[in-house]
């Protein structure tokens, strides 16, 4: 290669470099123009928006001025308003003192009539109290009146009845039970009850044992009465149409019937002092001799009702009733004259005052009778315990060993009963008594008198009735139900009092009753 062609290839080379460099520029030169382009475009719009943004800054300072004037007239009227509320505040707090002060008047006014109003319900409650007690001590009055009133009547109707004039007679007793009744008076004192089963007639006897009855039973299996007689008697009997109708099991004067007992099976056992124990199952009768039991005179049922205790004079012996045999025997060393029972044992009386409670034949606990003397009859309850005596005391002892001597009968008491508060004795001296335990005093009422000797008695199973055995061999049925005597005494009384008779019996300050209403 020349020097020539070196030349003009590096003038070329250089001409192409000027080439792509003026290119090149050319380039920058357009990047840049449309950069000042662009720059000029973005200048008129931000002028453009700063034109709006001047008009939106003119408007918002228009606008703030308008709210500036606004809120200086809403300050303006606030401060006005806020003058109106003091001076309302002023005004409602002179009227809320006021109101206080009317407040205050009141109250006091309102306490002065409450003051007033308690005083007054004071006394009205004073006065009403004062009014209750005088009307209570005049119904107590009055009350005590009527009572003592029918007592009197009792005693008058008593009196008049035995004298002859039973009309009478039973209109004042009638009128006695009204008003004791009436007035919650008690109908057991003696001159009311007397008159009330004398004239309700509540008495009827037969005469139909030749001995003298020992024993008088009712029977829990179908309510015959069965009665025994020292003369070898045994009958049961029943009343049918308002009569007795007897039925005899047995008659054998060999044989002497001290008790009996009826079984819940059916079956009645009566013991005789001969050694003898007789079984009656319906008129079927069976005799069984006893060895190892002297002169046996009592029965007392053990073991809820399946045993028989059999009682001598110095020997008891135990009879299971399901097969009626004699299961056992013992001999005691004291003489028996007595026996009773007390929670469900058999307690055994001895000649000496000995009392001995019998759990089981070989089970014999002894103690001493609480009072001195020879106990013929005893009965406990679940308050009491009673003892009659061979005198015709009667001592009632509660369960703190208390004690209450009862004197009403003159010869030996021969059995004692309870019925509730109620306590029945008879005795050799022919007298049936009531005793109300709960009596502060208790004093014997005479249910009746009897011309023989009262030796034994029992309720009927109603307990309206009691039955009694005497020694000449009568049996007594005896009316005892308040109910079914006022029942009777009404039928009988048969008119009313006269103007007159009430006058005379019951007084004229008495306001007038009709008797026979019951008015």
């Amino acid at each position: 290669m020349n020097r020539k062609d070196l030349v003009i290839g590096c003038l070329g080379v250089l001409l192409l470099l000027l080439v792509g460099a003026g290119l090149y520029m050319h380039y920058i030169d357009k990047e840049r123009l449309s950069e000042l382009e662009s720059e000029i475009g973005t200048l008129r719009e931000q002028e453009k928006q700063a034109v709006v943004d001047r008009r939106v800054s003119k408007q918002m300072e228009e606008i703030a001025y308008g709210q500036q004037v606004l809120s200086e007239e809403r300050s303006q009227e606030a401060i006005r308003q806020s003058e109106i509320a003091q001076e309302m505040t002023l005004r409602s707090e002179a009227e809320r003192k006021k109101a206080l002060e009317a407040r205050g008047i009141a109250e006091e006014a309102a306490h002065e009539a409450l003051n007033a109003y308690q005083m007054a319900e004071q006394q009205r409650l004073e006065a009403d109290n004062q009014r209750q007690q005088a009307e209570h001590a005049k119904l107590v009055a009055d009350t005590l009146n009527y009572i003592t009133l029918g007592r009197t009547l009792g005693s008058q109707s008593y009196a008049i009845y035995q004298a002859g004039d039973t009309e009478l007679g039973n209109m004042l007793a009638y009128a006695a039970y009204l008003y004791t009744k009436d007035y919650g008076g008690d109908l057991f004192v003696p001159a009311v009850f007397q008159a009330l089963t004398q004239s309700a007639g509540g008495r009827r006897n037969w005469s139909v044992h030749n001995g003298s009855i020992t024993c008088t039973e009712v029977s829990p299996h179908d309510n015959h009465l069965l009665t025994v007689s020292t003369y070898g008697e045994i009958f049961t009997h029943r009343i049918q149409g308002g009569q007795l109708e007897t039925t005899r099991l047995m008659s054998d004067k060999h044989y002497c019937f001290r008790d009996g007992f009826s079984a819940k099976n059916g079956k009645d056992y009566v013991i005789s002092h001969t050694g003898h124990l007789v079984i009656a199952d319906g008129n079927q009768v069976r005799v069984v001799y006893l060895e190892g039991i002297s002169r046996p005179f009592s029965l007392r049922n053990i073991n809820d009702g399946q045993q028989l205790l059999i009682i001598g004079e110095n020997g008891i012996g135990v009879l299971d009733i399901a097969t009626d045999k004699l299961i056992g025997t013992r001999r005691l060393d004291y003489r028996i004259v007595s026996t009773g029972r007390r929670d469900y044992k058999a307690l055994l009386f001895d000649d000496q005052g000995g009392m001995h409670v019998v759990t089981t034949l070989h089970q014999i606990t002894d103690e001493k009778v609480p009072m001195g003397g020879q106990v013929t009859a005893f009965v406990s309850s679940r308050q009491f315990e009673a003892y009659g005596m061979a005198d015709g005391t009667i001592w009632l002892m509660d369960k703190d060993h208390q004690t209450n001597r009862l004197v009403g009968h003159l010869s030996q008491v021969t059995k004692i009963k309870f019925d509730g508060r109620r306590l029945y004795s008879s005795s050799y001296d022919g007298k049936l008594l009531l005793w109300m335990t709960d009596d502060p005093q208790i004093k014997p009422i005479t249910l009746f008198q009897s011309n023989s000797w009262l030796t034994d008695f029992t309720f009927s199973s109603d307990r309206d009735y009691i039955w009694t055995g005497e020694h000449d061999g009568t049996v007594t049925e005896y009316l005892i139900s308040l109910p079914k005597i006022a029942q009777r005494l009404r039928q009988n009384v048969k008119r009313d009092f006269t103007k007159d008779e009430w006058n005379y019996y019951f007084g004229k300050g008495i306001p007038y009753r009709r008797v026979k209403s019951g008015e």
